[in-house]
């Protein structure tokens, strides 16, 4: 305990040490922003992808940026202050994981602190803060409002009802947050949520401020290769967090139908980070480790797109929890930018499945059907010019309606409006 309240002191002296140590001036900008994103920075992944992209866009019109993450017990060496692409990354709020009630409270309040002195020594004029998790998050969303600046709020998750759906016996500790919250939402300038059913289950909830911002892939730094190399297996990516939702285990046991059907020359690709070892250990408990290969996780955005593009088609493989039905992963958008079908397990009425059928870029399967999802594959790997077709399509989709970097400029000039509105 004492260790703790030892960091935490810690970090107050880092903030009012921050301006004059660690900040690049530029003299023609004057206006800074501030954004919250509940991860140590930077980490790879979509939360981070999607913040950074913002964060680069603001630092793009000469703003001053600051992002602020969180550090534990199991990432202290991320702690600390530094910069990034011209921006200022502050990790300094404590934070201990779980989905524990006090556990909660007591991270909100460590960020309800660690906040208010963060922003009382920046000065933002503007305050982003990105959704879920909901302790550290709703923690700076208060402290916001105690100091009464101005608040985005990015809703990229349900995160009220997967909590409640995942703690039973917490469930009504939960349910009361997620009424607590929705008072702050109401109060914010601007709610961006990330899908459009997001934007009408916050309406119905009486959130009116709201704006859909979806997110995408960069058409400059995910793309398809101008030419693929030769291959001797037919391959599927699969890239991000490996275990939770994702089931790739699902996978597995869908390699091994194909394998006994005598399908051998299908290959799945892992990119990223998790449960590796136990996927690869339930792969080779069905004689199946030959089908799979672990890539690594890159954090180089070229180097990640060069191997999801060298795929045949990339693999969303969702477990059954309805709260997926109005989710469209990131990884989704990336496989369509590098210009593979998709291969997902989401219910038909989903809106990931509604988007793979209304542009014919890929099949779906009903989540944790081994069999069908095993069909799928073999239908995709069987049909070289739906293949191509749908990777086509997909580039198209995203050149036209996903561009991450025309998203985050759009965003952007809706944030400076309101910046700008009564300064």
């Amino acid at each position: 305990m004492l260790k703790l309240v030892w960091q935490l002191l810690s970090i107050h002296k880092e903030i009012f040490a921050f301006p004059d140590q660690a900040t690049t001036k530029r003299p023609d900008s004057s206006v800074r922003i501030i954004l919250f994103l509940d991860n140590s920075h930077p980490t790879p992944g979509a939360p981070w992808t999607r913040i950074s992209s913002f964060a680069k866009a603001f630092v793009a019109k000469r703003y001053d940026v600051d992002i602020i993450g969180i550090f534990s017990p199991k990432s202290l060496k991320e702690k600390g202050v530094k910069q990034l692409s011209n921006m200022n990354i502050l990790n300094l709020v404590f934070k201990l994981s779980s989905n524990n009630p006090l556990l909660f409270l007591f991270n909100l309040v460590v960020s309800l602190i660690t906040s208010t002195i963060i922003l009382v020594v920046r000065r933002p004029r503007i305050a982003i803060v990105s959704f879920p998790n909901g302790d550290s998050s709703l923690g700076f969303l208060i402290a916001c409002t105690v100091l009464r600046m101005k608040v985005v709020i990015d809703y990229r998750d349900e995160w009220e009802d997967q909590l409640i759906c995942a703690s039973k016996l917490s469930k009504k500790f939960y349910v009361l947050i997620k009424k607590v919250s929705i008072m702050f939402y109401r109060r914010a300038c601007l709610v961006a949520a990330v899908t459009k059913p997001f934007a009408k289950a916050l309406a119905k909830r009486g959130v009116m401020n709201i704006v859909y911002v979806p997110n995408g892939a960069s058409c400059s730094s995910f793309k398809p290769l101008n030419r693929k190399p030769g291959k001797e297996f037919f391959t599927i990516v699969y890239s991000g967090g490996v275990g939770d939702y994702y089931r790739l285990d699902v996978v597995i046991k869908s390699l091994k139908v194909l394998a006994d059907r005598g399908l051998n020359k299908i290959r799945l690709w892992m990119v990223g980070r998790g449960a590796i070892d136990s996927v690869l250990k339930y792969a080779r408990q069905l004689g199946v480790q030959d089908m799979v290969a672990y890539l690594g996780n890159k954090s180089n955005v070229q180097d990640l797109s060069k191997i999801i593009a060298e795929a045949d088609a990339g693999i969303v493989p969702y477990d059954g929890n309805p709260l997926w039905m109005n989710t469209l992963p990131a990884k989704f958008f990336e496989y369509c930018a590098c210009g593979l079908p998709i291969i997902a397990t989401a219910y038909k009425d989903s809106i990931l499945a509604k988007l793979i059928y209304g542009n014919g870029i890929g099949l779906t399967t009903n989540p944790m059907d081994v069999n069908g999802l095993a069909d799928a594959i073999e239908k995709m790997f069987g049909d070289k010019e739906f293949r191509v077709n749908a990777g086509k399509t997909a580039r198209t989709l995203i050149e036209q309606h996903f561009d991450r970097d025309r998203i985050s400029d759009e965003f952007v000039k809706i944030v400076c409006k309101i910046m700008n509105a009564h300064s």
